[in-house]
C-alpha cells in the first residue's frame, strides 16, 4: 500500500515531465527553424488593368489557374471580418492550434456521435495549402498541426490571414480571393460590397459543392451565405444590418472574363521588346492603355471597314501614344481578335511589314542636319540611274525641280534616293540600326531601295520615330505602365533637324474634305503615309498635339489589292481616329511653334529658287534655315538684261531709252535640263545683238573695307567691345548684299549700312555676297 502511494508522486511528476519536455523540445525545433518561405513556387495568373482601373485581361496561371497574390490591406475589411467569423472566431487569440475547438469537435463528433465538426484555424488550413497536405490520414493531420504551429512561430497574424487568402480555393481551377473577386463579380477583392464578402467567405469551405460556376454549386452557395449572414447581423448588430442580404447575387463565369485590348495583353505577358521593362508573365499590371479610347478607336475602324467593303478593305491595325511620355494609349492589333478569317490574332502592331514610303522624312531630317538641304532648297525629280537601280514615282511621271518640303509631302521617290545617296556620318542604313530597326542583312543588300521601303519595320517601331520629330531628336521606348518610368533616352536628330522635317510634314493637305476635316481642321497635324510595294500595305502616321497615332490597312497573308494606297486608303481613316481624340491647344502650339534655345532662323527666301533673294527676285516667301549648316546662298536666278526696245534682242550694257531692262531666269544647265525633262518649258533671255566684253557682261564685285585684313583683332570685356563691324562697298547696281562667317550666316545690309558681327575667338573665312553675284573674300583672326 506505501509502494503504492510512493509511486503516484513519481507518476504525476513524470506526466508533467514528459509533457513538458516535448513542449520544450518543440520550442527549440521552432526556434532552430528558419523562417518559411510562404510563397515559394507560387504561380500567379496575370491580371492586366487599363489606365482607369477596368480589367482587361486576366490570364491563368502557368498551372493552368487562375491564382493572384494581394496583401492583406488591400482585401475588403467586410472579407476579412467575415471569413474570421465563418472559419476561425478565435483567430487571434489561438497559437494555430485552438485546443478548445479540438475540444469542442471532440466532444462533438466522436462522444456524442453528432454531426462532424471542424477544428481547423486558418493557419492549419493555410499549412495544408501552402505544403499541399493529405490531412485525410492521422499523419497529415500531425503534420498540419506541426508546421501550424511553425507558421504561427515565425509569422505575425497578418502574414497568415493574408496567406490564407491568396492559397484559399473558391471553385475550380479558381484560387485566391483576389482572382474569385474579379473572376465572380468583376471586381477588386477591395470593392466588394457585404452580400459579395459573405458570398465568398463560405466559398472555401466546401469549394467544389458551393462553387458559383455551377447551378447546384450556386443553389448550396447561397444557402450558406443566408447562414452566415444570420451570424453576422447577430455578430454585429442591426447598425449594419442590410435589407439586400437576402437577395440573391449574381455571379459570372470564367468565360465572361472580358478580353479587352488582346493583342496588347499578349505582348505584355510575352515580355515583348517593343515595350519598356519587361513585364514578365505573373501578377498584377496596371497599364497605360486608356479603356475608352481603345474602344472608340476599335469601333471607328470597323465602322470604316464596313463602309469600304467595295474597295476590298478588310483588317487594319491602329496604335496610339501620348508623346511626351511614350505611354501606349490605344493598341488595336487587327479589327477582329477572333475573327480567323483575316487572321485576327495576328498583331499588326508588332508584326514586321514594308513601310512604303512612311520613312522618307528621316532621310530628309539627316538630309537637314548634315547640311544637304534646307526645307525650300530645291531638288530635281527627274530620270536618274543607280547602277542598276531606276527609282521611279508612284505615279510614273517626273515632277521637275520643286522644293524639298513639296518633294517630301507629295512622296516623291527620286528626290529621296537622291539624298539617301548624299548621307553620310551616320548614312540611312546605320541610323536606322541606333533607332533599333531590325536589319538582319548588310547595307549592300538593301541598298537606297531603303528609303522607298526596301525592308520591313514594325508600327510599333515607326511610332518610336515619328514621335522623335516631336521630342527634339530624342528616342525613347515605349511605355506601358500607368505611371511612366524613367528610361534611357537617345539623341538620334538634332532638334534642329527634327523640327523642321515636323514643319514639313504640318503642311501636307488633308486628304479629303468634309465632315472630317472641318473637326480637325483648327488642329494642324504632321502626317506621312506609305504605301508598300504591290499595294500590301497602306500606313498613315500623324503627330498633333501630344499624340502620335499610326494606322495600317492590309491583309496578314500577304495579298495585294489596288486599292491599299496609304493616300487613300489609310490617310482618310488616320483623320477620323485623330477627330476622336480630346483637342488640346496649347499642346498643338508647343508642338508647332519653334522654341527659343534652337539654332534655327526664318528669312525671306526667293520662292523660285529657295535662296536668298536678289533685287530681281519677283516673289518671296518666308523659310527656315539653320546658321552655320543649311546650305544658303544669294539667288543668282533672277537677272535683269537690258534689251533693244526696236530689235527685242538683248544688249551689252543698258543703253537707255533704246534698250530696256527684263528679268529673265538664268538656272544652272542641270536645272535647266530637270524642266525640259519634265515638259516645263523656261522664258530664256533672248541672244545678243552683237558681241560683248567680259567687262560689260559683270558689275564691279564688291570689296570689304572693315576689318582690315592685316590686323588681329582683340575682344573686349563688355558686349560691345566684343562687336565687329562689317562694311563693304558695292557696285552702283546693288540693292542688298549678306554676310556669312565660314558657312555661317550673319545677316543682310543693304549699300552704306553696317552690320555689327557679336565676334568669338578663331580664324574665320568672311565672305559678302551682293545680289548681282558679286563675292569677296577676306581671312579674319579674332583673339
Amino acid at each position: 500500500m506505501l509502494n503504492r502511494l510512493s509511486k503516484k508522486p513519481r507518476l504525476l511528476a513524470l506526466l508533467v515531465a514528459v509533457p513538458a519536455a516535448l513542449l520544450a523540445l518543440v520550442l527549440l525545433l521552432l526556434s532552430l527553424s528558419p523562417r518559411p518561405e510562404l510563397y515559394s513556387g507560387y504561380r500567379q495568373s496575370g491580371a492586366y488593368f487599363a489606365a482607369g482601373g477596368e480589367l482587361l485581361s486576366l490570364r491563368l496561371a502557368q498551372d493552368q489557374r487562375y491564382r493572384l497574390k494581394v496583401t492583406l490591406d488591400d482585401i475588403a475589411p467586410t472579407l476579412q471580418q467575415a471569413t474570421l467569423l465563418y472559419e476561425d472566431r478565435r483567430f487571434y487569440q489561438h497559437v494555430g492550434v485552438d485546443l478548445t475547438a479540438v475540444g469542442r469537435a471532440f466532444w462533438q463528433s466522436i462522444v456524442k456521435s453528432g454531426r462532424r465538426q471542424g477544428a481547423s484555424t486558418i493557419t492549419m488550413q493555410l499549412a495544408r495549402l501552402r505544403y499541399g497536405l493529405n490531412t485525410s490520414t492521422f499523419a497529415g493531420k500531425l503534420q498540419q498541426l506541426v508546421l501550424a504551429l511553425y507558421l504561427e512561430w515565425h509569422l505575425s497574424k497578418a502574414d497568415i490571414l493574408q496567406g490564407y487568402f491568396n492559397y484559399a480555393p473558391y471553385g475550380g481551377n479558381i484560387e485566391s480571393a483576389a482572382a474569385a473577386s474579379l473572376i465572380y463579380f468583376g471586381k477588386e477583392v477591395s470593392r466588394l460590397s457585404l452580400p459579395e464578402a459573405l458570398a465568398l467567405s463560405v466559398i472555401p469551405q466546401n469549394p467544389n459543392q458551393r462553387s458559383p460556376l455551377s447551378t447546384t454549386g450556386r443553389e448550396q452557395l447561397e444557402r450558406a451565405r443566408q447562414r452566415l449572414a444570420a451570424l453576422w447581423l447577430a455578430q454585429y448588430g442591426q447598425a449594419v444590418e442590410d435589407a439586400r442580404l437576402s437577395l440573391p447575387l449574381h455571379y459570372y463565369q470564367r468565360s465572361d472574363l472580358t478580353n479587352q485590348a488582346p493583342h496588347f495583353v499578349t505582348q505584355l505577358q510575352q515580355g515583348g521588346e517593343l515595350l519598356t521593362a519587361d513585364a514578365g508573365t505573373e501578377g498584377r499590371f496596371y497599364t497605360s492603355l486608356q479603356l475608352p479610347l481603345q474602344q472608340v478607336l476599335a469601333q471607328q475602324v470597323n465602322r470604316y471597314l464596313r463602309r469600304q467593303q467595295q474597295a476590298g478593305f478588310t483588317n487594319a491595325s491602329a496604335l496610339l501614344i501620348k508623346r511626351s511620355s511614350m505611354q501606349v494609349l490605344a493598341w488595336l492589333g487587327s479589327a477582329d481578335f477572333n475573327n480567323a478569317a483575316i487572321l485576327g490574332q495576328v498583331d499588326g502592331v508588332s508584326a514586321l511589314r514594308s513601310p512604303g514610303s512612311a520613312l522618307k522624312p528621316f532621310v530628309y531630317a539627316l538630309a537637314l542636319q548634315q547640311g544637304l538641304i534646307h526645307p525650300q532648297s530645291l531638288l530635281s525629280d527627274i530620270p536618274r540611274r543607280y547602277g542598276s537601280f531606276n527609282p521611279e514615282n508612284f505615279d510614273g511621271k517626273f515632277a521637275g525641280p520643286l522644293p524639298a518640303t513639296e518633294a517630301l509631302i507629295n512622296s516623291r521617290n527620286v528626290p529621296a534616293v537622291q539624298l539617301q545617296a548624299q548621307l553620310t556620318a551616320p548614312d540611312f542604313y546605320h541610323w536606322l540600326k541606333l533607332a533599333g530597326v531590325h536589319l538582319p542583312k548588310g547595307p549592300g543588300h538593301y541598298g537606297l531601295a531603303l528609303v522607298l521601303g526596301g525592308m520591313e519595320i514594325s508600327m510599333a517601331q515607326l511610332v518610336q520615330l515619328y514621335a522623335t520629330l516631336g521630342n527634339g531628336g530624342s528616342w525613347q521606348a515605349l511605355q506601358w505602365q500607368a505611371m511612366p518610368v524613367a528610361s534611357k533616352s537617345q539623341a538620334l536628330l538634332s532638334p534642329e533637324a527634327a523640327f523642321l522635317t515636323l514643319d514639313m510634314l504640318r503642311q501636307h493637305p488633308r486628304p479629303q474634305a468634309g465632315l472630317v476635316h472641318k473637326l480637325v481642321e483648327q488642329l494642324p497635324v504632321a502626317w506621312k503615309t506609305g504605301t508598300s510595294y504591290a499595294f500590301r500595305d497602306a500606313w498613315a502616321i500623324g503627330l498633333t498635339g501630344d499624340y502620335v497615332l499610326a494606322v495600317w490597312l492590309g491583309n496578314f497573308d500577304g495579298s495585294s489589292n489596288p486599292n491599299l494606297v496609304g493616300l487613300t486608303a489609310a490617310g482618310p481613316l488616320l483623320f477620323e481616329l485623330l477627330a476622336l481624340l480630346p483637342a488640346d491647344n496649347d499642346a498643338n502650339k508647343a508642338l508647332f511653334t519653334p522654341s527659343g534655345k534652337l539654332n534655327i532662323q526664318q528669312v525671306a527666301l526667293c520662292s523660285r529658287s529657295g535662296q536668298l533673294p536678289n533685287k530681281y527676285c519677283p516673289h518671296t516667301t518666308p523659310g527656315w534655315f539653320i546658321p552655320g549648316v543649311s546650305p544658303i546662298k544669294v539667288s543668282d536666278v533672277h537677272r535683269a538684261v537690258p534689251v533693244y526696245t526696236d530689235s527685242g534682242l538683248r544688249a551689252c550694257r543698258h543703253q537707255p531709252p533704246k534698250t530696256e531692262l527684263k528679268v529673265y531666269e538664268f538656272w544652272p544647265s542641270d536645272i535647266a535640263r530637270a524642266y525640259q525633262q519634265a515638259g516645263l518649258m523656261l522664258q530664256t533671255a533672248p541672244e545678243y545683238q552683237q558681241p560683248c566684253t567680259l567687262q560689260q557682261l559683270a558689275g564691279q564685285p564688291p570689296q570689304i573695307r572693315t576689318p582690315q585684313p592685316d590686323l588681329i583683332y582683340q575682344l573686349g570685356n563688355t558686349p560691345q567691345q566684343r562687336q565687329i563691324a562689317l562694311k563693304a562697298s558695292f557696285d552702283g547696281g546693288v540693292s542688298r548684299a549678306h554676310w556669312f562667317i565660314d558657312q555661317r550666316y550673319i545677316g543682310a545690309v543693304s549699300p552704306g549700312e553696317t552690320l555689327l558681327w557679336p565676334a568669338e575667338s578663331g580664324q574665320f573665312q568672311l565672305r559678302v555676297v551682293d545680289d548681282l553675284g558679286g563675292v569677296a573674300t577676306q581671312r579674319l583672326q579674332v583673339q
